[in-house]
Protein backbone atom coordinates (compact mmCIF):
# COMPACT_ATOMS: atom_id res chain seq x y z
CA UNK A 1 0.00 0.00 0.00
CA UNK A 2 0.88 3.53 -0.63
CA UNK A 3 -2.30 5.25 1.12
CA UNK A 4 -0.85 6.88 4.02
CA UNK A 5 -3.46 8.74 6.45
CA UNK A 6 -2.47 10.84 9.05
CA UNK A 7 -4.85 12.02 11.65
CA UNK A 8 -4.58 14.33 14.90
CA UNK A 9 -7.19 15.20 17.74
CA UNK A 10 -6.68 18.45 19.63
CA UNK A 11 -9.07 19.71 22.27
CA UNK A 12 -7.16 23.42 22.25
CA UNK A 13 -9.56 24.32 25.40
CA UNK A 14 -10.32 28.24 23.55
CA UNK A 15 -6.65 28.98 24.22
CA UNK A 16 -5.18 31.12 21.03
CA UNK A 17 -3.51 30.09 18.13
CA UNK A 18 0.25 29.94 17.49
CA UNK A 19 2.51 28.86 14.68
CA UNK A 20 4.69 27.08 17.08
CA UNK A 21 1.74 25.45 18.51
CA UNK A 22 0.79 23.69 14.83
CA UNK A 23 4.29 22.98 14.30
CA UNK A 24 4.59 20.95 17.25
CA UNK A 25 1.20 19.65 16.66
CA UNK A 26 2.65 17.90 13.53
CA UNK A 27 5.79 17.48 14.36
CA UNK A 28 6.59 13.87 13.20
CA UNK A 29 4.26 13.61 10.26
CA UNK A 30 5.25 11.34 7.27
CA UNK A 31 7.16 13.27 5.15
CA UNK A 32 4.86 12.61 2.05
CA UNK A 33 0.91 11.40 3.49
CA UNK A 34 -2.10 11.10 0.84
CA UNK A 35 -4.19 12.62 3.51
CA UNK A 36 -3.70 14.94 6.76
CA UNK A 37 -6.85 15.36 8.66
CA UNK A 38 -7.18 17.59 11.98
CA UNK A 39 -10.05 17.30 14.24
CA UNK A 40 -10.60 20.05 16.99
CA UNK A 41 -12.41 20.79 19.70
CA UNK A 42 -13.24 24.18 21.61
CA UNK A 43 -12.10 26.15 19.49
CA UNK A 44 -12.72 29.60 20.07
CA UNK A 45 -15.85 31.33 18.74
CA UNK A 46 -13.68 34.12 17.14
CA UNK A 47 -12.44 31.81 14.78
CA UNK A 48 -15.37 29.61 14.03
CA UNK A 49 -17.72 32.03 13.41
CA UNK A 50 -15.57 34.38 11.79
CA UNK A 51 -13.60 38.22 13.53
CA UNK A 52 -10.19 36.47 14.61
CA UNK A 53 -7.16 37.82 12.73
CA UNK A 54 -4.88 34.97 13.63
CA UNK A 55 -6.67 31.53 13.69
CA UNK A 56 -5.64 27.71 13.69
CA UNK A 57 -7.11 27.12 10.60
CA UNK A 58 -4.60 30.11 8.99
CA UNK A 59 -1.50 28.30 10.73
CA UNK A 60 -2.45 24.61 9.28
CA UNK A 61 -2.90 26.38 5.74
CA UNK A 62 1.13 27.86 6.53
CA UNK A 63 2.15 24.88 7.65
CA UNK A 64 0.89 22.96 4.46
CA UNK A 65 2.16 25.69 2.01
CA UNK A 66 5.71 25.09 3.67
CA UNK A 67 5.71 21.33 3.36
CA UNK A 68 4.87 21.73 -0.24
CA UNK A 69 2.93 18.83 -1.75
CA UNK A 70 -0.72 19.16 0.74
CA UNK A 71 -3.39 21.86 -0.12
CA UNK A 72 -6.42 22.27 1.77
CA UNK A 73 -8.88 20.13 0.01
CA UNK A 74 -12.19 21.29 2.80
CA UNK A 75 -13.00 22.83 6.34
CA UNK A 76 -16.14 22.80 8.34
CA UNK A 77 -17.12 24.00 11.71
CA UNK A 78 -19.52 23.48 14.33
CA UNK A 79 -19.79 25.61 17.47
CA UNK A 80 -16.45 25.31 18.77
CA UNK A 81 -15.40 22.15 16.88
CA UNK A 82 -14.07 22.18 13.44
CA UNK A 83 -12.27 19.46 10.99
CA UNK A 84 -9.57 20.25 8.16
CA UNK A 85 -8.68 18.21 5.33
CA UNK A 86 -5.62 18.29 3.61
CA UNK A 87 -4.47 16.47 0.37
CA UNK A 88 -1.71 15.53 -1.92
CA UNK A 89 -2.12 18.50 -4.69
CA UNK A 90 -2.13 15.39 -7.57
CA UNK A 91 -4.92 13.72 -5.91
CA UNK A 92 -7.18 16.53 -5.86
CA UNK A 93 -8.48 15.83 -9.35
CA UNK A 94 -9.35 11.98 -8.11
CA UNK A 95 -11.71 13.63 -5.58
CA UNK A 96 -15.83 13.34 -7.15
CA UNK A 97 -17.93 14.64 -4.36
CA UNK A 98 -17.76 15.80 -0.50
CA UNK A 99 -20.91 15.90 1.90
CA UNK A 100 -20.83 16.95 5.56
CA UNK A 101 -23.21 15.96 8.01
CA UNK A 102 -23.80 17.11 11.51
CA UNK A 103 -24.89 16.16 14.86
CA UNK A 104 -25.64 18.51 17.50
CA UNK A 105 -26.05 17.48 21.40
CA UNK A 106 -25.82 20.39 23.61
CA UNK A 107 -29.09 22.52 24.70
CA UNK A 108 -31.04 19.18 23.56
CA UNK A 109 -29.87 19.65 19.68
CA UNK A 110 -29.66 23.66 19.62
CA UNK A 111 -25.79 23.42 19.62
CA UNK A 112 -23.04 21.65 18.52
CA UNK A 113 -20.53 22.58 21.14
CA UNK A 114 -20.79 18.70 22.04
CA UNK A 115 -21.29 16.84 18.70
CA UNK A 116 -19.87 15.08 15.68
CA UNK A 117 -19.04 16.73 12.17
CA UNK A 118 -18.80 13.83 9.22
CA UNK A 119 -16.75 14.32 6.16
CA UNK A 120 -17.53 11.73 3.04
CA UNK A 121 -15.12 12.34 0.40
CA UNK A 122 -15.81 10.23 -2.98
CA UNK A 123 -13.35 8.96 -5.33
CA UNK A 124 -14.00 8.84 -9.13
CA UNK A 125 -13.95 5.30 -8.29
CA UNK A 126 -16.67 3.03 -6.44
CA UNK A 127 -14.99 3.93 -3.10
CA UNK A 128 -15.31 6.44 -0.39
CA UNK A 129 -13.88 7.60 2.58
CA UNK A 130 -14.97 8.84 5.95
CA UNK A 131 -13.98 11.00 8.73
CA UNK A 132 -15.76 11.98 11.84
CA UNK A 133 -14.53 15.05 14.56
CA UNK A 134 -16.46 14.66 17.84
CA UNK A 135 -17.00 16.22 21.16
CA UNK A 136 -18.65 13.82 23.10
CA UNK A 137 -20.74 14.97 26.47
CA UNK A 138 -18.05 15.60 29.72
CA UNK A 139 -18.26 14.44 33.15
CA UNK A 140 -17.53 11.16 34.64
CA UNK A 141 -20.55 9.99 35.50
CA UNK A 142 -22.49 10.87 32.15
CA UNK A 143 -20.71 7.36 30.72
CA UNK A 144 -25.00 6.56 29.72
CA UNK A 145 -25.16 9.91 28.00
CA UNK A 146 -21.84 9.38 25.70
CA UNK A 147 -23.31 6.28 24.63
CA UNK A 148 -26.38 7.69 23.50
CA UNK A 149 -24.66 10.42 21.73
CA UNK A 150 -22.51 8.06 19.84
CA UNK A 151 -26.12 6.22 18.77
CA UNK A 152 -27.27 9.76 17.63
CA UNK A 153 -24.14 10.59 15.85
CA UNK A 154 -23.65 7.69 14.02
CA UNK A 155 -25.18 9.02 10.97
CA UNK A 156 -22.00 11.39 10.52
CA UNK A 157 -20.55 7.96 9.44
CA UNK A 158 -22.73 7.43 6.30
CA UNK A 159 -23.60 3.98 7.05
CA UNK A 160 -26.01 3.97 4.25
CA UNK A 161 -23.34 4.16 1.99
CA UNK A 162 -21.95 0.90 0.83
CA UNK A 163 -19.05 2.52 -1.21
CA UNK A 164 -17.49 3.90 2.05
CA UNK A 165 -14.20 1.97 2.11
CA UNK A 166 -12.59 3.00 5.81
CA UNK A 167 -13.94 5.58 8.52
CA UNK A 168 -12.04 7.20 10.76
CA UNK A 169 -13.58 8.41 13.93
CA UNK A 170 -11.28 11.07 15.56
CA UNK A 171 -12.05 14.11 19.03
CA UNK A 172 -12.24 14.16 22.54
CA UNK A 173 -14.48 11.28 22.95
CA UNK A 174 -14.63 11.94 26.76
CA UNK A 175 -14.76 8.46 27.94
CA UNK A 176 -13.02 7.93 31.44
CA UNK A 177 -11.31 5.89 33.77
CA UNK A 178 -13.39 4.54 36.59
CA UNK A 179 -11.02 4.17 39.23
CA UNK A 180 -9.84 6.54 42.31
CA UNK A 181 -8.34 9.78 41.51
CA UNK A 182 -5.51 9.43 44.01
CA UNK A 183 -4.51 5.80 42.88
CA UNK A 184 -4.07 6.56 39.30
CA UNK A 185 -2.12 9.49 40.02
CA UNK A 186 0.12 7.02 41.89
CA UNK A 187 0.26 4.74 39.25
CA UNK A 188 1.09 7.14 36.35
CA UNK A 189 3.73 8.09 38.70
CA UNK A 190 5.21 4.54 38.87
CA UNK A 191 4.65 3.64 35.35
CA UNK A 192 1.93 1.12 35.90
CA UNK A 193 -1.32 3.29 34.31
CA UNK A 194 -1.66 1.12 31.44
CA UNK A 195 -3.24 -1.53 33.59
CA UNK A 196 -6.35 0.58 33.81
CA UNK A 197 -6.73 0.26 30.37
CA UNK A 198 -8.52 -2.81 30.03
CA UNK A 199 -10.89 -3.18 33.11
CA UNK A 200 -11.74 0.82 34.11
CA UNK A 201 -11.20 2.24 30.92
CA UNK A 202 -15.24 3.30 29.86
CA UNK A 203 -14.59 3.37 25.62
CA UNK A 204 -12.73 -0.23 26.10
CA UNK A 205 -16.38 -1.17 28.26
CA UNK A 206 -18.13 0.43 25.99
CA UNK A 207 -16.78 -1.73 23.08
CA UNK A 208 -16.62 -5.11 24.89
CA UNK A 209 -20.10 -4.54 25.56
CA UNK A 210 -21.19 -3.71 21.99
CA UNK A 211 -22.86 0.13 23.48
CA UNK A 212 -20.31 1.70 21.01
CA UNK A 213 -17.65 1.46 18.34
CA UNK A 214 -18.45 -2.31 18.07
CA UNK A 215 -16.78 -2.54 14.92
CA UNK A 216 -13.89 0.13 15.53
CA UNK A 217 -10.56 -0.25 16.31
CA UNK A 218 -7.52 1.35 18.12
CA UNK A 219 -4.15 0.82 17.91
CA UNK A 220 -2.63 -0.29 21.54
CA UNK A 221 -2.26 2.68 23.63
CA UNK A 222 1.46 3.15 25.18
CA UNK A 223 0.48 6.64 26.46
CA UNK A 224 -0.39 8.54 29.65
CA UNK A 225 -3.95 9.58 29.84
CA UNK A 226 -4.35 12.71 27.55
CA UNK A 227 -6.31 14.78 30.63
CA UNK A 228 -6.45 16.35 32.48
CA UNK A 229 -3.11 18.33 32.48
CA UNK A 230 -2.25 21.81 34.16
CA UNK A 231 -2.00 23.83 31.14
CA UNK A 232 1.69 24.63 29.97
CA UNK A 233 3.30 21.73 31.56
CA UNK A 234 2.71 17.69 31.45
CA UNK A 235 1.58 17.67 35.45
CA UNK A 236 -2.20 16.04 35.36
CA UNK A 237 -4.45 17.81 37.36
CA UNK A 238 -5.72 15.92 40.19
CA UNK A 239 -9.14 17.78 40.12
CA UNK A 240 -10.70 15.35 37.71
CA UNK A 241 -9.14 10.83 37.02
CA UNK A 242 -6.47 11.25 34.76
CA UNK A 243 -7.52 9.88 31.56
CA UNK A 244 -7.64 8.62 27.86
CA UNK A 245 -10.56 11.29 26.47
CA UNK A 246 -8.80 11.80 23.24
CA UNK A 247 -9.14 8.92 20.67
CA UNK A 248 -8.48 8.11 17.50
CA UNK A 249 -10.45 5.00 16.06
CA UNK A 250 -10.69 3.43 12.73
CA UNK A 251 -13.09 0.49 10.37
CA UNK A 252 -12.76 -0.94 7.41
CA UNK A 253 -10.70 -3.62 5.27
CA UNK A 254 -6.88 -3.57 5.17
CA UNK A 255 -6.37 -0.89 7.14
CA UNK A 256 -2.86 -1.20 9.00
CA UNK A 257 -1.96 0.47 12.46
CA UNK A 258 1.58 2.40 11.63
CA UNK A 259 1.78 5.14 14.82
CA UNK A 260 -0.31 6.13 17.88
CA UNK A 261 0.79 8.70 19.87
CA UNK A 262 0.19 11.69 22.13
CA UNK A 263 1.99 14.65 21.77
CA UNK A 264 3.42 16.03 25.54
CA UNK A 265 5.57 18.74 23.58
CA UNK A 266 2.41 20.43 23.01
CA UNK A 267 1.18 22.16 26.41
CA UNK A 268 -1.09 24.85 25.97
CA UNK A 269 -4.29 22.92 26.57
CA UNK A 270 -5.05 20.61 29.32
CA UNK A 271 -5.10 18.23 27.18
CA UNK A 272 -2.51 16.48 24.67
CA UNK A 273 -2.92 16.14 21.18
CA UNK A 274 -2.94 13.02 19.66
CA UNK A 275 -2.17 11.83 16.36
CA UNK A 276 -1.92 8.72 14.18
CA UNK A 277 -0.68 7.45 10.75
CA UNK A 278 -2.74 4.22 9.43
CA UNK A 279 -1.94 3.00 5.56
CA UNK A 280 -4.98 1.16 3.77
CA UNK A 281 -3.95 -1.46 1.64
CA UNK A 282 -4.70 -1.29 -2.18
CA UNK A 283 -6.85 -4.11 -4.13
CA UNK A 284 -3.63 -5.46 -5.21
CA UNK A 285 -0.23 -6.06 -4.24
CA UNK A 286 3.08 -5.48 -5.81
CA UNK A 287 6.22 -7.66 -4.71
CA UNK A 288 8.70 -5.14 -4.16
CA UNK A 289 11.54 -5.20 -7.35
CA UNK A 290 14.91 -4.77 -7.01
CA UNK A 291 17.35 -2.32 -8.98
CA UNK A 292 16.86 -3.61 -12.76
CA UNK A 293 19.57 -3.50 -15.37
CA UNK A 294 18.94 -2.27 -18.77
CA UNK A 295 19.70 -5.33 -20.09
CA UNK A 296 17.08 -7.48 -18.62
CA UNK A 297 13.36 -7.54 -19.57
CA UNK A 298 11.18 -6.63 -16.62
CA UNK A 299 9.81 -9.53 -14.66
CA UNK A 300 7.38 -8.42 -11.83
CA UNK A 301 4.67 -10.06 -9.47
CA UNK A 302 1.79 -9.25 -7.95
CA UNK A 303 -1.20 -10.65 -5.70
CA UNK A 304 -4.99 -9.80 -6.96
CA UNK A 305 -6.79 -10.04 -3.66
CA UNK A 306 -9.91 -12.57 -4.04
CA UNK A 307 -12.89 -9.55 -2.41
CA UNK A 308 -11.60 -7.48 -5.55
CA UNK A 309 -11.76 -9.70 -8.18
CA UNK A 310 -15.21 -11.48 -7.25
CA UNK A 311 -17.01 -7.83 -6.85
CA UNK A 312 -14.98 -5.23 -9.55
CA UNK A 313 -12.18 -7.83 -11.37
CA UNK A 314 -12.16 -7.90 -15.54
CA UNK A 315 -9.99 -9.25 -18.15
CA UNK A 316 -10.11 -5.93 -19.46
CA UNK A 317 -7.69 -4.58 -16.78
CA UNK A 318 -4.69 -4.20 -17.15
CA UNK A 319 -0.85 -3.53 -15.69
CA UNK A 320 0.61 -0.75 -16.67
CA UNK A 321 4.54 0.50 -16.59
CA UNK A 322 4.68 4.08 -15.65
CA UNK A 323 7.62 6.51 -15.10
CA UNK A 324 7.97 7.28 -11.23
CA UNK A 325 6.49 10.43 -11.05
CA UNK A 326 3.22 8.94 -12.39
CA UNK A 327 2.17 12.59 -14.50
CA UNK A 328 -0.89 10.41 -16.32
CA UNK A 329 -2.75 7.54 -14.64
CA UNK A 330 -4.80 6.86 -17.81
CA UNK A 331 -1.52 6.57 -19.92
CA UNK A 332 1.01 4.08 -19.41
CA UNK A 333 4.83 3.51 -20.82
CA UNK A 334 3.88 -0.10 -21.68
CA UNK A 335 1.05 -2.12 -20.77
CA UNK A 336 -0.20 -5.47 -20.87
CA UNK A 337 -3.77 -7.29 -19.72
CA UNK A 338 -3.79 -9.04 -16.79
CA UNK A 339 -5.20 -11.67 -19.02
CA UNK A 340 -2.30 -12.61 -20.47
CA UNK A 341 -0.55 -12.99 -17.37
CA UNK A 342 1.13 -16.20 -16.36
CA UNK A 343 0.15 -17.34 -12.75
CA UNK A 344 2.48 -18.68 -10.39
CA UNK A 345 1.90 -20.31 -6.43
CA UNK A 346 4.62 -19.76 -3.67
CA UNK A 347 3.47 -21.30 -0.40
CA UNK A 348 -0.15 -21.29 -1.09
CA UNK A 349 0.36 -17.75 -2.85
CA UNK A 350 -1.22 -17.05 -5.96
CA UNK A 351 0.86 -14.44 -8.05
CA UNK A 352 0.07 -13.00 -11.67
CA UNK A 353 3.64 -12.13 -12.94
CA UNK A 354 3.76 -10.06 -16.14
CA UNK A 355 6.94 -8.97 -18.23
CA UNK A 356 7.71 -5.62 -20.44
CA UNK A 357 10.59 -5.06 -22.73
CA UNK A 358 14.27 -4.27 -21.85
CA UNK A 359 13.79 -0.35 -19.79
CA UNK A 360 15.98 2.52 -20.55
CA UNK A 361 17.82 4.08 -17.89
CA UNK A 362 15.49 5.71 -15.16
CA UNK A 363 13.10 5.34 -12.22
CA UNK A 364 9.58 3.15 -12.87
CA UNK A 365 6.65 2.16 -11.03
CA UNK A 366 4.19 -0.80 -11.52
CA UNK A 367 0.22 -0.31 -11.83
CA UNK A 368 -2.90 -2.20 -12.12
CA UNK A 369 -5.59 -0.61 -13.70
CA UNK A 370 -9.43 -1.52 -13.39
CA UNK A 371 -11.59 -1.35 -16.31
CA UNK A 372 -14.27 -1.14 -13.37
CA UNK A 373 -13.63 1.01 -11.56
CA UNK A 374 -11.42 3.38 -14.25
CA UNK A 375 -8.77 4.00 -11.69
CA UNK A 376 -5.30 2.02 -10.42
CA UNK A 377 -6.40 -0.08 -7.72
CA UNK A 378 -2.68 -0.74 -6.98
CA UNK A 379 0.90 0.82 -7.32
CA UNK A 380 4.22 -0.54 -6.59
CA UNK A 381 7.20 1.16 -5.27
CA UNK A 382 9.27 2.84 -7.42
CA UNK A 383 12.22 0.68 -8.55
CA UNK A 384 15.51 1.83 -10.47
CA UNK A 385 16.56 0.52 -14.15
CA UNK A 386 20.48 0.84 -14.19
CA UNK A 387 23.09 0.16 -16.83
CA UNK A 388 24.33 -3.31 -15.38
CA UNK A 389 28.28 -2.81 -14.60
CA UNK A 390 30.64 -4.27 -16.70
Amino acid sequence: MDWIVVLATFNVNMQPPSEEGVVQLLAGTPPDPHILVVGMQEVAHSETIGGAAETWQKHFVKWATKVGHLTLLTKNYQATNQISIFVRKRLVSYIKKIDFRFARNTLGGLTGHKGSIGVRIQLRNPFSLVFVNSHFIHDAAAYERRLAQYQSNRHCMFPEDSSVRATFWVGDLNFRVDHDTEEVLQMIQNGTHLSLLEKDDQLKKAQRDGEAFKKFKEQPINFRPTYRLFVGTTKHDGKRTPSWCDRILYKGEDIHPVTYNSNENVVSSDHFPMKSAPTADWDVIFEKLPTWYTSVPLIGRLQIKASYWKDRGSYRDWIGLYPATIDDCTTALHWMYVATCVQQTVDDTRYHVCEFVNLDVGKYRLGYFSAYSNCLVGLSKTFEVVEQPE
